[in-house]
């Protein structure tokens, strides 16, 4: 299911120490095997959404294809420009920079987000467009009048 044999094991070794963790919460109600099957998959599933995430967050952190010969200068304005953002947001309150990495980074739903920040969709949004307009001020970026 993963195409990366390290991944496997390491993934075998969650669902292994998962299944120990909660063995005291196992009801007897399937087979053992239908349960672990369950565990893996599990397990499996939060791989691949790790790793999407991860994606877009890698996605993100490239350099803009701006169709410029890339020089030295252009390399580090855009390295610059990157540690700025990475301030800015790490200088957010943590319910505004969870939800704008959630949202933005993380490319979840309003729906994923709220489940994952255990909020409802309206907070979410609320700090998403909050988080996005403190970045746009401390960046000196013209805010979108939609925000």
């Amino acid at each position: 299911m993963t195409s990366d044999p390290t991944s496997v094991e390491d993934l075998l070794q969650e669902v292994f120490i998962a299944a120990f963790n909660g063995v005291g919460r196992f009801r007897g109600e399937s087979e053992v095997d239908t349960w672990m099957h369950t565990i893996a998959a599990n397990k499996v599933r939060n791989w691949w959404e790790s790793n999407r995430r991860r994606h877009r967050r890698e996605c993100f952190a490239a350099s803009p294809d701006t169709g410029e010969t890339p020089t030295p200068d252009r390399d580090l304005e855009v390295l610059e420009h990157r540690a700025r953002l990475c301030r800015a947001v790490g200088a957010l309150a943590p319910k505004f920079r969870d939800a704008f990495n959630a949202r933005v980074i993380g490319g979840l739903s309003l729906h994923e987000a709220s489940v994952a920040l255990g909020v409802p969709v309206s907070t979410v949004s609320h700090r998403t467009r909050r988080a996005e307009r403190i970045l746009c001020q401390a960046l000196d970026i013209e805010p979108d009048p939609a925000l």
